[in-house]
Order: structure tokens, then sequence, then C-alpha cells
């Protein structure tokens, strides 16, 4: 159970209900637990919502190598709110379900290729050590210009922030929501 309440849009002030309201009309739903718990502070929501959403439909960098990097953030963070609503999401932009199974063997999966497990293990390195060695930089590049190599490190940042409120806050699925 979450250690804050999930939120409703009444539960805001009048002022503040624009945030969600704006949330709806982006998304096309109503915010999950995720966002109804940062809902405790609606300041900080407006901020959170407009960079994920940049994040998400706003940079260059292919979604599927988005997807992945974001499904190793949430299973190396233990942060399964984030790996489900991800693993999802990476089956829909056409991550094939093979490459979701097989996630935790990326460098030695044939599911996987060149590109596929240098943007893993850079998620996996910036996660888990914070700093990436050089290789797995240079990597990067053989592939990726500056740009998408920011919106990359960007949204394995962001999504290790995520992370570190889902897990602490005991963030919720929501009810039916699980792994297709």
């Amino acid at each position: 159970m979450a250690r804050l309440p999930y939120l409703k849009r009444d539960d805001l002030q009048p002022a503040e209900r624009i945030v969600w309201d704006d949330f709806v009309k982006v998304r096309g739903t109503e915010p999950g637990n995720i966002h109804r718990l940062i809902a405790n502070a609606p300041n900080l929501l407006r901020r959170f919502v407009d960079l994920a959403n940049e994040l998400r439909n706003g940079t260059q960098l292919d979604p599927r190598l988005r997807e992945l990097a974001l499904l190793t953030v949430g299973r190396l963070t233990g942060a399964e709110y984030e790996f489900v609503h991800h693993w999802n999401m990476a089956l829909r932009l056409g991550v094939r379900r093979e490459q979701l199974q097989q996630l935790a063997e990326f460098e030695t999966s044939s599911a996987f290729n060149d590109e596929e497990r240098a943007v893993i293990r850079y998620a996996a390195e910036a996660t888990s050590e914070i700093k990436v060695r050089d290789t797995t930089f240079e990597s990067l590049r053989r592939f990726l210009d500056n740009r998408r190599i920011m919106e990359l490190v960007m949204n394995v940042a962001m999504y290790n922030a995520v992370a570190r409120v889902i897990v602490p806050c005991q963030v919720d699925l929501e009810s039916g929501v699980e792994k297709n």
C-alpha cells in the first residue's frame, strides 16, 4: 500500500486542477497511481508530467530503444510499477516478447542486436553504477548522434528518478494492470 494518498482531481485546489485536466487532454486517460501520488505536490506534478511527456513524445530516439532502456531501469531498481507499465508499452511499440523475457541476459541473448545491447548496457551501468564506462558510451556514438544520446541519457536519468519515487513510496499497480 502506498505511503502517501492517491489523490483525485477534486482533492486538488481549484487552481491546481488544470494540471490534472491537461494530463487527461494530452494522454487521453486519467492519471495513474504514480501521478496521483505526486499530486500531493501539484507544482511538482506539472513539471514531472511535462518532462515525461517530452521524453515520450518529443524526442528523436527510437521508441523501442527507449523502452528497452526504461525496462532495464525498472528491472534493476525493483520498480515493478515502472517495469509492468513499460513492458506493455514496449510490446505496443514493437519490442518482441522474446526480448522482454530475455532482458536480463541481453549480453548473450541472440534476441538483441548490437545497438539494442549498447542501449541496455548504458541503462544498466547508469542505473547500477551511475558512472558509465568509456567503451559503453563510445558504443552509443556508433549509431546515435549527440541529440539522441542526450535523449537516452535524460530518459534513463528521469526513470531512475521515477523508480526512486515508486519504490520508497510503495506505489501500487492500478487494479487490472498486469504484463500482457
